[in-house]
């Protein structure tokens, strides 16, 4: 048997506010997160290669000149 609850009117206005903002949100990060391919695909490959394409004309890299110069670089992430 299921209990019914009572909750005033400011309350349950401000719990549909909250959940029209998270709506809000939500379809934010759907749109956010569906402009990439699914990964792993061959449109994953041909859009990523087109990011990284863009990062490097855009100079976002960085180089190293051996392997001990990467790993101090990889330990100060840490």
């Amino acid at each position: 048997m299921a209990d019914a609850v009572t909750i005033p009117e400011k309350k349950l206005d401000k719990i549909l506010s909250i959940l029209d903002a998270l709506k809000v949100e939500i379809k934010e990060l759907k749109s956010k997160t569906q402009k990439e391919p699914p990964y792993g695909s061959e449109e994953w490959w041909d859009w990523s290669d087109k990011q990284a394409m863009e990062d490097i004309k855009a100079g976002r890299y960085k180089t190293f000149k051996s392997v001990k110069e990467l790993t101090k670089h990889l330990d100060s992430l840490k």
